[in-house]
């Protein structure tokens, strides 16, 4: 099966697949560290960065068009010295995952269901309304555990950073799901490289922002007593 997904969906279908069937979102304590690693990879492809091991170099600053992602590009700017990958995933953003949020629900993909619980608390359950959209997402992460094939840059990340923070551990559940987790894994970092199509730097990138992902999530996981 070929599956073909776009770099700039990359932010959003880590949101959807995000998304419970009861309206909550897997691995929330995680789910910025994979936004941020997004980030990093859509401004290396969008030429804006250039990624030399751990380093982030900036190499133009002219906005991209996409708010969070300029504010993203604003942020990697202005230091004393340039900032490392591990440093801009693991960093504080206030409600970067709300904001992402927003982003769908003004899109139209999906929607918020406010209520309350035990008669005053207030929460918020999240509606997909464009199922194709999540199921296009988890194609493709079907399509990497399934093939043994040449990996687009897109598909790389998708399939890293979902296993960075856990995502797939909810997309591919259980014992049964171990063999789809693995290669998920293995092949993120194994095949990145290998579409004659994808820039060294971007392939750079996302083995960064994967490597980056991977620490925050584990150093999270840690401080709650155990990997979800």
């Amino acid at each position: 099966m070929v599956i073909v997904t776009a770099m700039d969906d990359l932010a959003a279908d880590l949101m959807l697949l995000a998304v419970r069937r009861d309206g909550r979102l897997d691995v929330s304590s995680k789910l910025r560290f994979g936004l941020a690693g997004s980030e990093l990879v859509r401004l290396t492809a969008a030429r804006r960065l250039d990624v030399a091991g751990d380093t982030i170099v900036v190499i133009d600053t002219a906005p991209t068009g996409d708010p969070l992602l300029d504010e993203a590009l604003s942020l990697m700017t202005g230091g004393k010295s340039p900032p490392t990958a591990r440093a801009y995933v693991a960093r504080a953003r206030p409600r970067l995952v709300q904001r992402y949020l927003a982003r769908l629900r003004d899109d139209g993909i999906i929607q918020a269901d406010r209520r309350t619980v035990l008669g005053f608390i207030p929460v918020t359950r999240w509606v997909v309304v464009d199922t194709g959209r999540t199921a296009r997402a988890r194609a493709t992460l079907q399509a990497v555990a399934q093939g043994t094939g040449t990996l687009e840059p897109a598909q790389a990340a998708l399939a890293g950073l979902a296993s960075a923070i856990g995502l797939a551990s909810y997309v591919f559940p259980g014992v049964a799901g171990v063999p789809a987790r693995k290669r998920l894994k293995e092949a993120a970092i194994g095949d990145a490289a290998t579409d004659a199509a994808a820039s060294a730097t971007t392939e750079a990138a996302i083995m960064a922002s994967i490597s980056a992902a991977t620490a925050a999530a584990t150093a999270v996981a840690s401080r709650a007593g155990g990997f979800h």
